[in-house]
């Protein structure tokens, strides 16, 4: 993580809890020998993370985030502390990069599920190592997140963080166990987000399975971003139905697609049972039932048979719908529409005598004015015997309206 690889305290090298005396010594140090084109000597910068090009600008830099008690703690969060005697030859294998003694010396000390005050720096400073990234490759990048979020949180839920902000920053600055957790899942996320090394719905997965304090507070502004996201889908494709419902099959089917890793992950923070997620996936059920509907009566009295299509996207709008309403209405048009689907044959059968019909029709109405003669009713079997066969083709000799027909000409 940048967070941790461009942290104020790594550029400066020097741990959390180092005096303003020792900084301000490193500092001038540093210039010395970045201006004297040399390699700094030993320090806590720890080539071992990765690439550092100090200059003397970005020296200066990192020490001005390093003035407020705020940009103090929000560095530390993500560096390491001298909290334990055993930390000290874990930083020395950082420095030549032996990190099977380091993972063998923290993963130790935190094999316990409590923290105490001998491993609480153990939680932090294993956690900032995963987070680092230099573990790639020992694990999936997933587990050796998860691993350093759960360590991280452990430890800023522990009673041990008062010591942590007394080394980072001055009595005076006041923060509580939440604070700092939001600070560094805000953070976290940020990060996630940008360099797309997990996806959102992962990061949600670990988070899900933590337990600290602000927990309800974080997931509660995580849920709504996608919630605004889906609302904005579900209204982009409502206004594209409405403008050509000849496109509702394709619209409603890219809004189930598209939909579907928001509803996801609301599904995980929230539970299905939650009135926000419920709210939300009834809101999307109901258009791409709509969209289904609409296609539907665009295309159902023209030679495109819109049942399939509608039936496709009738049956995804059920499995998002959780209310009664929602679920009702797409009950209501999935058998309507079922119905309309069983009589096609019956439909193709019409079709096929529909000009049959519609002359034998006229040909009643005609005679119906004429005088009746044996002359006009030779001209009226005359003229309705081949449409008669036609119907008769295509019905059979008992349907009832060919018998109707030809009872009628009779």
């Amino acid at each position: 993580m940048q967070l941790i690889r461009n942290n104020p305290y790594r550029t400066i090298g020097l741990l959390v809890g180092a005096t303003a005396r020792e900084q301000e010594k490193q500092i001038r140090r540093l210039k010395q020998f970045i201006e004297a084109e040399q390699e700094p000597q030993d320090d806590f910068s720890f080539p071992t993370l990765g690439q550092l090009n100090r200059t003397v600008d970005s020296v200066t830099e990192a020490a001005s985030k390093l003035n407020l008690d705020s940009d103090k703690i929000n560095a530390a969060i993500f560096w390491f502390y001298n909290g334990s005697h055993t930390d000290e030859p874990a930083f020395d294998a950082i420095k030549v990069g032996d990190l099977d003694q380091v993972l063998n010396i923290w993963s130790k000390l935190t094999a316990t599920a409590d923290v105490t005050q001998r491993n609480a720096s153990a939680y932090n400073n294993l956690s900032t190592l995963y987070l680092s990234g230099i573990l790639e490759g020992t694990n999936t990048n997933e587990a050796i997140l998860e691993q350093g979020i759960s360590l991280k949180l452990k430890f800023l839920e522990s009673d041990f963080i008062k010591d942590f902000k007394a080394l980072a920053t001055d009595e005076t600055f006041k923060t509580t166990k939440k604070d700092l957790q939001l600070i560094f899942l805000n953070q976290v996320q940020t990060e996630v987000d940008k360099n797309g090394g997990i996806t959102s719905q992962k990061f949600l997965e670990i988070l899900t399975k933590q337990t600290f304090s602000a927990k309800e507070d974080f997931l509660k502004g995580f849920v709504q971003k996608p919630i605004e996201q889906i609302e904005k889908k579900i209204e982009e494709a409502k206004n594209k139905r409405k403008a050509n419902k000849a496109n509702a099959f394709s619209i409603g089917k890219a809004l189930f697609q598209s939909s579907s890793e928001g509803l996801s992950q609301l599904k995980s923070i929230l539970g299905v049972s939650n009135i926000k997620f419920s709210s939300i996936t009834d809101k999307v059920s109901d258009e791409i039932l709509q969209c289904g509907i609409d296609y539907f009566q665009h295309y159902k009295e023209t030679s495109t048979d819109p049942g399939s299509s509608s039936m496709d996207l009738f049956r995804k709008a059920k499995t998002l719908a959780i209310g009664n309403i929602a679920k009702q209405r797409c009950q209501e048009n999935t058998v309507n529409l079922q119905e309309w689907i069983d009589e096609k044959p019956e439909r193709e059968k019409q079709a096929k005598i529909l000009v049959d019909f519609e002359t034998l029709k006229n040909l009643i109405d005609e005679y119906d004015g004429k005088s009746e003669t044996v002359s006009n009713a030779k001209q009226l079997l005359a003229s309705a015997r081949p449409y008669l066969n036609n119907v008769k083709g295509v019905l059979g000799s008992s349907d009832e309206l060919y018998l109707g027909l030809s009872s009628r000409i009779a």
